[in-house]
Order: C-alpha cells, then structure tokens, then sequence
C-alpha cells in the first residue's frame, strides 16, 4: 500500500482541466497518446504514459478543479488499477493527506484476499498520521461489514477488548442480568430477548488531569425490530445497526492511536433486538437509570433506549463533552440522504465549527436543530415520556429531544444521526460499512484540544 522509499519509483502527475491544457503544450510528444484515449483531466481518470522502451514513464490522474466536497479523493480508483510497482506524487501539496487516504482506500477488501501489491511513497511527516487513521477507518468498516452471525454481542465485546487492549487502555465489561445490578435497566431491557445477553463496554485511556470527552455509540447488532418486526426489506442492512458504535470506536481509535491529549471514556452499549417470549411489548413502561419511566410506543426505537442509559452514565462524570453516534432514524435519511451526517448540538459555537471543518477534511456533516416544542410531543399520559410519539413528523429531531432528556449536567452535547453505509452513491470509497463524519469530529477535537 505505502512505501518509504521514493528511489525509483514512477510518478503520479495530479491535472485538473486546466492544467491538462498546459501539460499538453509543453509535452507535445504525448499528445496524440492523450488525445487517443480520450483522458480529460476529469476526478479520477487516469492514463498510464508509456517510454519508449514499453515501460511507463509516468501517470496523469485527474482530479476536480473545483472546490468540490471529495476534491482530494481522486486516487480511490487508480490504487484498484495500477501494476504492481512503486509511485510517487509528483506535484502533491505538501502535508496533504486525503490523497493518501483515498489511495488506501483502494486497498480495503473485507474477508477477500487484497491482489494490488502497488505501493505509493508516503513522506515520513505525515505517515504516522496517514497509517493511523488508515487503520482507525479500515477498524470501522471491517466491523460494519461483518454479518450478525459474525459480530454477535460476545464477539463484538471480545474484538473491542482485544483492539483497545492493545492500545494500552483500561477496558471494563457488564454484562447480562449485571446490568440490572449496576443500575442500567435500559440495555438490559431491549437486549434480553436474544441468545447473546446484552452488555455494555467502558474504555478508559488518557491522562485524569487532560480535558474529559466521552462518545458513545449505538451497538445493536441486528435489529429485528423486536415485535414491532420489521418488514424483510426493513432488515437487509441490519448488521450495520451498530454502525454508530463502530464509528465511535474508529474515533476513539484515531484519538488514541495519534495520543491526543484528552481524558477520553468511550461507553458502547451492544444488543441484540430480538423476538422471544420475553421481549420488552409495546405498552411496556421501563424505568431508565436516572430514574425516567419510559413507555415503549415501537419497540423498534430501541436505539434511544441503549442510548439513555449510557448518557445518564456519562453525564453523571459532568465532562467537557458528550458525543454520541448512532444509526437512529430512516427520517435523518430522509432529511440528509446517506453521505451527509445530520448532527445535533448544545454549543451553537462548536457546531458552527465542525459543520465548516468537515467541508474542509471532506467529511461533511450538518447541523439540525433541537427543537423543545417537538421534544414535547415524548410527554405521556401513564410515564415521563414514550420512546416513539405517534406523530409522522420530524423523526430525527424527536429522536435527539430524546436523548437530550437524559443530558443533565453536561453543557456540550453532540448527537450525531449516522448512516453508515455506502450502497454505491459515493464513488469515491468502498461500498459496505462506511466511516462517516470522524475524521471531521476527530479534527474539531484535535484542535478544541489545542485551544
């Protein structure tokens, strides 16, 4: 994938439309070649220029002469289809790294052998950077992609463990009837039904001192709809309903990996929504840990519900910062389709910044509004508040007036609505489990931190 030596190997020529003009001009031996295979500079395109002697003397690549959002991921096709040689950016800005990213990009196959042995010289000031959010990425969609027989609630918990284990970070579980004990009656509630008991995974890493941020992610691991089934078209993609949680952990991978000087708690409550005798009903009302009485209006808002809990925990810490990330609503698909997080946030300062930074890191993500009036269409006759109000209206934004409920003491809160997959609308990355919105939520840390 990457190399450190740039001795010998070919170079990458990045154009846009202007510049193949120019190129042209002053290449006049190459241009009936250019002309010949029709290449116009456009993002992505490619042509590989032949020697003389047969071997290739060199590699033009196309990429947006426009302030387009996924400018800088113009090589996703060309790592698929290059020989296996070694290249190099000939006029790459210097310390950008998308570019690099999205050669990697290229590489990532799940459960399948990788046949492209090319490499691509990386310069050793950005390499640690580029590897470790590799890494943190291809993390977050390996675990989207597996299929729920795979990645049940046992197995998720393991691979959690064993991963940030070896990032040197403290990693506590509970699990099944325990979380009754330790006063999380939510995750047990909607988990129960399954052969794989429910539980919830606590890191911890960083110094006590450093600034405290906490994420969360939604980790349901199939989601039948409980007995609100749901319709078999409505399950397709139901492996990746812990997308959230698997995007959390590609954050907190990314922070951890680049020692980001915070005092980070990573809370991933995992279930499974299943059918059984003992699944919790429509018209259940369930005491949440905080102590909230919560009728279930659809037993297929059980992502909220998880959620509750672990705000309610993480809110009791009072830290700096609470992020969540779940797949939470179809309505947020509605609103945002699927390349565009929807997020919601207390501090209009924060999110104004991250909704532009994530333009920037083309990571892009936008701000919804919590709405109170909308938060009062939860209130309940018989409980504090229903998990699903009858209402076709404004489903997202319900959603995260849900969740805010649980937010007491924390001034800055952050939900994020995110899809978490790619079924081929966006070129420019793999299709399958998607890691959407991190980058961006991992540079507003970086430099939050940095202020």
């Amino acid at each position: 994938m990457f190399t450190k030596v740039k001795k010998n190997s070919i170079e990458i020529n990045i154009l846009n439309s202007h510049d193949l003009s120019n190129f042209l001009n002053n290449h006049k031996e190459h241009q009936n070649w250019i002309h010949e295979n029709d290449f116009k500079a456009s993002p992505g395109q490619f042509l590989i220029i032949p020697s003389s002697d047969g071997q290739i003397e060199k590699i033009l690549v196309g990429r947006s002469d426009s302030n387009d959002v996924y400018r800088d991921f113009f090589c996703y096709k060309l790592s698929k289809c290059l020989p296996n040689k070694s290249y190099h950016f000939s006029n790459l800005e210097e310390g950008s790294t998308l570019p690099y990213l999205s050669w990697a990009l290229g590489f990532y196959s799940y459960n399948s052998s990788q046949k492209n042995n090319s490499k691509l010289y990386l310069p050793e000031k950005i390499s640690k950077e580029v590897q470790n959010l590799v890494k943190s990425i291809f993390f977050t969609m390996d675990l989207i992609n597996h299929p729920a027989n795979v990645l049940t609630t046992e197995n998720f918990a393991k691979t959690i463990r064993e991963y940030f284990d070896d990032l040197g970070c403290k990693v506590h579980e509970i699990s099944g009837k325990e979380l009754i004990k330790k006063n999380l009656p939510l995750i047990y509630e909607v988990g129960k039904a399954s052969d794989h008991p429910p539980r919830l995974i606590d890191i911890q890493w960083g110094k006590k001192n450093s600034k405290k941020i906490t994420l969360i992610g939604k980790g349901v691991t199939f989601d039948t709809g409980g007995l609100d089934i749901k319709p078999s078209s409505g399950m397709l993609l139901m492996k990746k309903d812990m997308g959230g949680a698997a995007n959390i952990l590609g954050l907190a991978s990314m922070l951890i990996l680049n020692k980001v000087d915070i005092n980070l708690r990573v809370l991933i409550p995992i279930v499974e929504n299943s059918i059984s005798g003992n699944s919790f009903r429509p018209g259940d009302i369930l005491k949440s840990r905080n102590g909230t009485t919560v009728e279930i209006g659809n037993t297929d808002a059980e992502g909220r519900l998880i959620l509750a809990d672990s705000l309610t925990l993480a809110d009791e810490e009072n830290p700096e910062i609470i992020i969540d990330m779940a797949t939470l609503t179809g309505a947020a698909r509605v609103a945002m389709g699927p390349e565009i997080v929807p997020f919601f946030s207390t501090n209009k300062q924060i999110a104004a910044t991250l909704q532009d930074l994530s333009f920037k890191v083309q990571d892009p993500v936008w701000q919804m509004p919590f709405f109170e009036p909308y938060g009062k269409w939860l209130n309940n006759d018989i409980s504090d508040i229903n998990n699903s109000p009858n209402t076709p209206f404004a489903g997202s934004i319900v959603a995260a007036e849900f969740l805010k409920k649980f937010i007491k003491n924390t001034e800055t809160y952050l939900h994020f609505d995110v899809y978490s997959w790619n079924n081929g609308t966006n070129s420019n990355i793999p299709k399958g489990g998607a890691a959407q919105g991190i980058r961006a939520i991992y540079q507003l840390l970086v430099d939050h931190i940095k202020n």
